[in-house]
């Protein structure tokens, strides 16, 4: 019996993989089915290795994440944006697919990890088994979260009958209109046993890279997980969302994230990203965009610093002192006039190809460096170029920023204020999934709906939740050495930019999800917002008016088409011919299909909408 698995896998099956699960087809059966095969190895180190870095596992996955910036316009190719990324008028097959790891990862690793833990914890003595109802609960937690973020993505997945590969070689799937129902189901009761918190609990301490054994923030993060799902089902079902706020307040005391502390991240305890030889893709190949830059700006957002990292025209760039004293006349005429016109040195690159090369868009419709002449002594004639296009402040993802690869050595790419660790590994990343910032912005949204907002109005949760995200950002700065920021403030942000409705909240919301875009791609998808504008080169627009209210740019192809995101993963199978359980997947795709007119026509139409995602 082949272990299920390698083949429930939807997404890129290999080859490889197939032969691997051939020819160790008993050995992974036995493990697969008796949890006691390592007697030897307690629940609680089997807990820490199935998360190590949790969700950021290999390379591949940040890798990933690069295109989720792109679609929420955080980011864009340095050159220009690529039409594509993106789905054109009409078209119904052979379009984009967003790169979506996260199936093969609950399945071949977190999910299954954390189910075979609680089966361990379940085949224990009676005694023993007392002393881990805290960590079969969080193990539930776990699970349940990375099993939403899959359904959340693809709409279907076998779940019930997943992980049991005697009574179901071959499992069902299951489809969210029921699972986000049983996902609560599971979180209230880990949540319950919890708050219960029984004496004599093995104490998780060093063995819980999230939050090191904290078992208030796990009860807290259970909770405002189910809100979360919750409300991502609102559009279909608005009474439950009601319940289970109403749940949380009256059996919980309205037990939810309440500090940065509590925010749900993981600390990765390797070095797999001190390497940044192609994670710096990042730093070398994309620009921040101007639809998140301008937001910024025009706000004079104290975050900007922490979150885009200044262009060449100052004297912290080596290029530029070396322009300004040896540069040609035409050259410090060029550098001075672009100073004098805009001296704040963040800009950002249009999102969408229209603007590509287009002299219209000035230099933000251009490539990043811009070549200038000099003329020295020693080396005559020479030349050397300045970065006017900022970047996004990639130390917030990237040790060193993305310094030190191979084909980006700091020399004179790195500013005088920057610093370059060699010790790389003193660089301890702590990637969010959830954050204090969000939950204040999503109790924020519904409390200005009319819902129970646990204690607080929507304007109580708005201003803790700019002073959430600030404080976040400002901390990951100080500990990723961005230049400054320990002297970062937030000021009188919130008297100038004070609650004034949903789209304050999903503008805010936006900028949080800088570190989280495929959450900004879900909030995107779930209201609107960020709405599109058309960006007028030579007129008014609302992209960086001031007015607090964040825009994306309309995505105008050069042959005046308007693109589109694409607003689910795809639901494929590989070609490999290992998927032992195609029919159920058929089925499941055919369901999908049947059920939801909106979801397209095949597994690839990632311009349709799961079932959440409503009209």
């Amino acid at each position: 019996m082949k272990s299920t698995r390698k083949y429930l896998t939807g997404c890129l099956l290999t080859a490889a993989i197939a032969l691997f699960a051939q020819s160790c087809q008993k050995h992974l059966t036995s493990l697969n089915t008796n949890p006691n095969s390592l007697p030897d190895t307690r629940p609680e180190y089997l807990f820490t290795n199935y998360t190590a870095n949790f969700n950021l596992s290999g390379r591949s996955d940040l890798i990933n994440r690069y295109t989720y910036l792109q679609y929420m316009q955080y980011i864009v190719p340095d050159g220009g944006a690529n039409a594509d990324t993106y789905w054109k008028p009409g078209q119904t097959t052979g379009g984009p697919v967003p790169p979506f790891a996260y199936y093969n990862t609950f399945f071949n690793t977190i999910g299954f990890g954390m189910q075979r833990t609680i089966e361990k914890i379940d085949a224990m003595s009676a005694d023993q088994k007392d002393t881990y109802d805290n960590l079969k609960a969080i193990c539930e937690i776990v699970k349940t979260y990375e099993a939403w973020r899959v359904s959340d993505a693809v709409g279907a997945i076998p779940y019930n009958q997943a992980f049991d590969d005697v009574q179901y070689p071959l499992p069902a799937y299951d489809f969210e209109q029921t699972l986000y129902k049983s996902f609560d189901s599971t979180l209230k009761v880990a949540a319950t046993i919890l708050k219960a918190d029984k004496p004599g609990q093995v104490d998780l301490g060093q063995q819980d890279f999230f939050y090191g054994g904290n078992i208030q923030h796990w009860q807290n993060f259970a909770n405002t997980l189910r809100i979360k799902i919750a409300q991502r089902y609102e559009k279909r079902d608005a009474a439950n969302l009601a319940a289970v706020l109403n749940d949380i307040h009256a059996n919980f005391a309205d037990s939810i994230i309440s500090s940065n502390d509590g925010s749900f991240g993981y600390t990765q305890p390797r070095g797999w990203d001190s390497n940044v030889d192609d994670i710096n893709n990042l730093f070398i190949n994309y620009n921040a965009s101007y639809a998140f830059v301008e937001f910024l700006k025009s706000t004079k957002d104290p975050r900007l610093p922490l979150m885009v990292r200044q262009n060449d025209w100052g004297d912290n760039a080596v290029k530029y002192t070396r322009v300004k004293q040896n540069g040609t006349a035409s050259s410090i005429a060029t550098v001075d006039s672009v100073s004098q016109n805009d001296p704040s040195r963040y800009f950002g690159g249009h999102a969408f190809p229209a603007a590509n090369a287009n002299t219209a868009f000035g230099w933000t419709g251009l490539p990043r460096s811009h070549t200038f002449s000099l003329t020295t002594a020693v080396n005559g004639s020479t030349t050397t170029t300045l970065d006017y296009l900022s970047r996004i402040q990639t130390r917030i993802f990237l040790k060193n920023g993305g310094f030190g690869g191979f084909n980006n050595q700091p020399g004179d790419v790195i500013h005088t204020d920057e610093t370059y660790n060699q010790a790389s590994d003193d660089i301890f990343m702590r990637p969010l999934f959830l954050t204090y910032a969000e939950t204040c912005f999503m109790m924020a949204e519904i409390a200005a709906k009319g819902g129970n907002g646990l204690g607080s109005t929507a304007a109580e949760w708005y201003n803790k939740g700019v002073k959430a995200s600030f404080d976040e950002y400002k901390t990951v700065g100080v500990q990723t050495a961005v230049p400054k920021a320990d002297t970062c403030q937030l000021g009188d942000y919130l008297s100038r930019y004070p609650y004034n409705g949903l789209t304050s909240i999903y503008s805010q919301s936006w900028v949080e999800f800088l570190a989280n875009p495929e959450e900004a791609w879900a909030m995107w998808k779930r209201t609107g917002y960020p709405a599109f504008s058309t960006f007028n080169p030579s007129g008014t627009n609302q992209i960086g008016d001031g007015s607090g209210v964040a825009y994306l740019e309309k995505l105008q192809s050069t042959s005046n088409d308007v693109l589109t995101i694409p607003r689910r993963a795809g639901f494929v199978i590989g070609t490999t011919g290992a998927n032992l359980n195609e029919n159920n997947f058929d089925q499941a795709l055919q369901m999908m299909i049947s059920q939801n007119p909106d979801y397209g026509v095949d597994g690839k139409a990632t311009y349709g909408r799961t079932w959440w995602d409503k009209k």
